[in-house]
């Protein structure tokens, strides 16, 4: 028994070394952390992606919704900042220099893929403000609903009201 065991052990180390290997090279994955313009933007086709928009604002179909907010685009701007630093295994990566354009990065759990969250707010008058994000996997397809997940559950922490596109 114990011969068998310890080569059944010794099988499974390669897969183990393997596994360890891909797990390190996958933590330095790089992120998409340009700009984009939700006028223009043309979604993906993969599944693995989220986007919630007002709704003059995007041309591409939109997930979510987003109400006009009774903030002006500055204080919008900061609350943003401000609520996201807090997400776990998130990143400010770029911020343009009116201070109302962001990219984020968000990393998994486990393997650390990069998740690109892009993020526009849109003064609409001195004391209203509209908010766009949209966000998607950098790698593979799907994304079991972690964008969606994701877009839903910070627009909840920003008080921004909601409906479906």
């Amino acid at each position: 028994m114990a011969h068998s065991e310890t080569q059944s052990n010794r099988r499974r180390r390669p897969v183990l070394g393997l596994l360890c290997c891909f797990c390190l090279l996958m933590a330095g994955c790089s992120a998409d952390t340009g700009f984009i313009d939700f006028a223009t933007l043309v979604r993906a086709t993969s599944p693995n992606t989220a986007l919630a928009c007002p709704a003059e604002l995007c041309q591409a179909p939109a997930d979510l919704i987003t109400e006009t907010i009774a903030l002006p685009a500055d204080q919008l701007a900061a609350q943003v900042v401000e609520t996201l630093a807090k997400e776990p295994r998130t990143e400010l990566v770029a911020r343009d220099a009116t201070g109302l354009k962001f990219v984020f990065v968000q990393r998994s759990r486990l393997f650390r893929f990069p998740d690109t969250v892009n993020i526009a707010v849109m003064p609409l008058d001195a004391t209203h403000a509209g908010l766009a994000i949209y966000s998607r996997s950098n790698y593979g397809h799907g994304d079991f609903g972690v964008n969606i997940a994701r877009v839903t559950d910070w627009l909840a922490k920003l008080g921004v009201a909601v409906k479906a596109g």
